[in-house]
């Protein structure tokens, strides 16, 4: 619950501020109250209230004093002004001035509840924030080398959140660094079929030769698949040359083939998932040459360029993919062999070239196939599943065998679901409905897209999964609405809603009115926060 001061200089308009609004519901309490600003400021003192509510006009000290008051001593709170119409041009000037929002006199009742609303909004968001920034803090002075692995690994995915960006950049500026120019290198140590370094033996002597091209630790992203943040200031044939070295002399020490893929030159930190994404597709080309060289995005890209359109084959390719059987799939494919060797008759160098560029763009262009993004984006699987490859007739079959994978686990996915598998995922969500659930979450445990899960149980079982779900939580919530002994607070949190005020609102969404008014209508007294 956060606190609120009001402060107003007549007695009626404060009790009638009390009790406008039910301030339970939008997560909030009366602290106490003042009648000008200099009983407030003395009141903030013995305890320091979260919002402060104040009128403009009062005696000894007005509103807009307390305000500037109150933004030099606690820069957090939210203050908020009551104002009239002849008030109103004082009132955007204090907002100027840093206040949070203000409500014109006399107080409407919703309005005040929403902007209440907002106001507690505002105040989770920022305490959210400190959290999760203190945390990391901490993390990061305890544990700082698998702290800052954790945050680059966040950061090339593109799950790092704001804060976790902001502390990543003052990490950098504390040793020095500034992210104005890099590159990302992905390592892929392929298995081997003898006697190979385990994955912890494998990370420390990747990590051994990465440490003189970077000032950031090696990140593990799988126990074969490795990247680097190449932040140091190096013309790209140096830079080649050093990592050629370096690749050397780890897969010498760990009897791995080990292939590198190295992103285009970026200078911000928010182009680092794009970095990774071109160290991807460059890995999947340094594959398709047989691991013996570095592969740039730079030249993937031209590779890529220098390939002609398929006319209509890679549409019909990818369709093969998703409803096709094996003859069709290895007809499709064929054909598309076939253009591009008949492009490069007489040139078998030209001809492989085009092909495994090729093979980079149809890749590429499955990333954005919604129903097939996850089950093709991860390169590992790529990687894995096809070996090192010499010859144009071996990459083709690899390549056959990918696509055949790919399109069993595809139909094996969107198999349609009888009836009793979805009870069982009826009864799964029945069971789990006060957790932290989400289609996404519900999707990836049946194995399918969200996108088509979303759209076989709303065939299934009639209506959307956040309606069901939010249908689900409602209905058990009035059933322990009419158990007095509990507050509202804990209703909304053993139905899965760990905020209080977006708990009263959902229920009062769904049933027309707020936790606190079903039980007046039911006679059930409300439990004190």
């Amino acid at each position: 619950m956060y606190k609120v001061l009001i402060v107003e200089d007549e007695w009626l308009v404060r009790e009638g501020l009390k009790h406008t609004i039910d301030w339970e519901d939008v997560g909030c309490r009366i602290m106490g109250e003042a009648s000008d600003g200099e009983m407030a400021l003395r009141l903030m003192e013995e305890e320091t209230p979260d919002i402060v509510l104040t009128d403009i006009r009062m005696p000894e000290m007005d509103g807009i004093q307390l305000a500037a008051e109150i933004a030099s001593r606690y820069p957090g709170m939210k203050v908020v002004f009551l104002t009239g119409f002849d008030e109103f041009a004082y009132a955007q000037q204090a907002i100027k001035l840093g206040a949070a929002d203000y409500v014109l006199k006399p107080t409407n009742p919703d309005e005040l509840t929403q902007l209440m609303g907002r106001m507690a909004a505002k105040l989770d968001e920022e305490r959210q924030r400190r959290t999760e920034r203190e945390r990391l803090e901490h993390k990061l002075a305890f544990g700082q080398p698998l702290i800052v692995e954790k945050m680059l690994y966040d950061l090339m995915l593109d799950h790092a959140g704001a804060m976790e960006q902001e502390l990543f950049l003052e990490y950098a500026a504390e040793q020095g660094e500034v992210l104005d120019a890099f590159r990302i290198a992905l390592l892929y140590a392929e298995p081997s079929a003898g006697e190979s370094a385990p994955p912890g033996e494998l990370y420390r002597s990747i990590a051994a030769w990465s440490s003189g091209l970077s000032s950031y630790p090696l990140v593990r992203m799988n126990d074969a698949k490795y990247a680097l943040l190449l932040d140091r200031e190096t013309e790209r044939a140096e830079l080649h040359r050093l990592l050629d070295l370096a690749r050397f002399s780890a897969s010498q020490a760990t009897q791995r083939q080990l292939m590198l893929g190295v992103s285009g030159r970026h200078n911000r930190l928010d182009q680092v998932p794009a970095a990774f994404q071109q160290a991807t597709h460059a890995l999947v080309t340094s594959f398709f040459w047989g691991g013996e060289r570095i592969a740039w995005f730079e030249d993937t890209e031209r590779l890529a360029a220098e390939v002609p359109a398929l006319p209509g084959l890679l549409e019909e390719l990818i369709e093969a993919v998703k409803w096709g059987t094996e003859t069709s799939i290895r007809a499709k494919s064929q054909a598309c062999f076939t253009w591009i060797v008949q492009q490069h008759p007489t040139n078998e160098l030209e001809a492989r070239k085009a092909f495994f560029g090729w093979i980079v763009s149809f890749y590429t262009m499955l990333l954005h196939e919604d129903e097939l993004r996850l089950i093709v984006q991860d390169s590992a699987l790529l990687l894995t599943s096809l070996d090192r490859t010499v010859r144009l007739e071996d990459g083709l079959e690899r390549l056959n065998g990918m696509l055949l994978s790919w399109s069993v686990r595809y139909q094996e996915q969107t198999k349609p679901q009888s009836r009793s598998g979805f009870e069982e995922i009826e009864d799964y969500i029945g069971r789990h409905y006060a957790e932290d659930i989400t289609l996404q979450s519900i999707a990836e445990r049946c194995n399918m897209s969200e996108s088509y899960f979303s759209r076989l149980f709303k065939k299934q079982v009639g209506t959307s999964f956040v309606d069901y779900l939010t249908g689900l939580r409602m209905r058990r919530a009035k059933e322990l609405l009419t158990n007095p002994r509990l507050k509202i607070y804990e209703v909304g949190l053993q139905v899965g809603y760990q905020d209080s005020r977006y708990f009263s609102q959902i229920f009062r969404k769904y049933t027309g009115e707020t936790p606190t008014e079903f039980r007046k209508r039911l006679g059930i007294p409300n439990v004190p926060i």
